[in-house]
C-alpha cells in the first residue's frame, strides 16, 4: 500500500466523500426537503460514512480502523436502501437512482477491499509500531496462555 498519511489520501475516502456529497444534494431537493424524516435519516447516513471512515483511521490501530470502516460500510448500505425507498415512493426517478446505486457500490467496494486488506496485513497500526515486547515477556505469556488452556501445566511445575 502507498504512504498514507491522512485519511484523505486513501482513494476508498474520496469515493465515499463524492458519495455522501451527491446524497447531501439529494436530501436537499424539493422532493426530498419536504420529507424531514427521511431527510435527516439520509442526511445523517452521509455524515456517518465520513466520520467513521475518519475516525477509524486517526485512531492509528488496524482493528479499531477495520471496526469504524464496517460501520462506513454498513451506512453506505443503509443509504441503498433508503434510494430505493425513495425510488419507490418517486421521490427520485429511475436513472437518479441508478446513478447514485452505481456511486454507492464504488464506495462500498474499495471500503470493502480495505477491510480485508487491514485483516491480512500482518500490521497492527501505527499506534503499535514503536512498541516491542521483550522475547522473555512473550515466551512468559504464552506458557500463562497454556496453563490457562491445560490446568495439567499448572500443578506440573
Amino acid at each position: 500500500m502507498a504512504n498514507i498519511n491522512d485519511f484523505r489520501d486513501f482513494d476508498a475516502f474520496k469515493a465515499c466523500r463524492g458519495f455522501s456529497r451527491e446524497i447531501g444534494f439529494l436530501v436537499r431537493s424539493a422532493p426530498l426537503r419536504q420529507n424531514r424524516r427521511l431527510f435527516d435519516q439520509m442526511e445523517r447516513a452521509a455524515i456517518s460514512v465520513l466520520s467513521n471512515f475518519a475516525e477509524g483511521a486517526e485512531r492509528d490501530g488496524n482493528a479499531e480502523f477495520i471496526h469504524f470502516l464496517t460501520i462506513c460500510k454498513g451506512s453506505i448500505g443503509e443509504l441503498r436502501a433508503q434510494l430505493i425507498y425513495c425510488l419507490d415512493i418517486e421521490l427520485i426517478d429511475q436513472a437518479k437512482y441508478k446513478s447514485l446505486d452505481e456511486m454507492a457500490g464504488s464506495a462500498s467496494k474499495p471500503v470493502g477491499g480495505l477491510v480485508r486488506y487491514l485483516k491480512t496485513s500482518g500490521r497492527s497500526g501505527r499506534k503499535f509500531e514503536d512498541r516491542v515486547r521483550p522475547k522473555r515477556k512473550q515466551k512468559r505469556a504464552r506458557t500463562r496462555k497454556a496453563r490457562l488452556r491445560n490446568p495439567q501445566l499448572a500443578t506440573s511445575n
